[in-house]
């Protein structure tokens, strides 16, 4: 934050670390108003890795989905690179016939083992102030709703709060029918705005799959790992930085 005066609030050294950006001082500024409407992104942007799909891996590869397709995994990927909305929706889909009980059961093993030693400082920070001053916080993922709301109640949002990739339940059991919208791009503000009834104050992500949610909101925050020496530059945040936003760059791992 070279240039940027010291905020009216302690920040932690991670944070003061990452932040910046031309619009850093407008962030600031807003973290000490009155509070607002914050929305994040999940995987990748409040911790490193994909939750949704680390849990369809382990289903996959402990045998238990119940109608599996010759190779789910590698149809995901295809349908994900040709559509978003179809390869998410489809991710759902290969879940029906599993109770949400072993879903968030499974979520919950996946989440203490390896999402939350992998949450950002930085994200943990900006949870705990936005909470402490009362603002609304949002999660919008395109993982299962399921397997967020387990990580979101670890963070201490409420089961409420979440807008993830949702399904049709017959008697505690996830079916096929995918509720519409399917929370990527443009389906991410649709479905925020339905939950919460207005546009974002802030709103933090990681990737171009969430271009219509930070576009949506008044401050919009990219959010990314800096790549090692040697390695392509995370061109997310390189495209944040030539539209003037705010930018939290967590510094890769030694």
């Amino acid at each position: 934050m070279q240039g940027t005066p010291p905020p009216p609030f302690d920040t932690p050294p991670a944070l003061r670390r990452s932040l910046c950006g031309d619009a850093a001082p407008a962030l600031l500024k807003r973290l000490a108003g009155p509070p607002g409407l914050a929305a994040f992104d999940a995987d990748g942007t409040l911790w490193d890795g994909d939750l949704g799909e680390a849990v369809l891996q382990a289903l996959i590869a402990r045998g238990e989905l119940v109608s599996p397709p010759p190779d789910p995994w590698g149809e995901y990927v295809r349908r994900v690179r040709r559509d978003p909305h179809e390869g998410f929706a489809y991710a759902g889909r290969l879940m029906a016939g599993l109770s949400e009980r072993r879903v968030r059961e499974l979520s919950g093993v996946l989440y203490a083992d390896r999402f939350a030693p992998a949450v950002f400082a930085e994200a943990r920070w900006l949870l705990a102030f936005l909470h402490e001053h009362g603002w609304d916080v949002y999660l919008v993922s395109a993982s299962n709703r399921w397997s967020i709301e387990v990580a979101a109640e670890a963070l201490g949002v409420a089961q409420g709060r979440v807008c993830a990739l949702d399904l049709d339940v017959a008697q505690g059991v996830i079916t096929d029918r995918v509720r519409l919208p399917v929370p990527t791009l443009d389906g991410k503000p649709a479905l925020l705005r339905t939950a919460a009834g207005r546009a974002p104050d802030l709103a933090f992500g990681n990737s171009v799959l969430d271009l219509p949610l930070l576009r949506a909101a008044v401050l919009p925050v990219a959010v990314g790992l800096l790549r090692s020496v040697g390695r392509p530059r995370n061109q997310f945040l390189v495209q944040a930085a030539r539209r003037g936003w705010a930018r939290i760059e967590i510094p890769a791992a030694p």
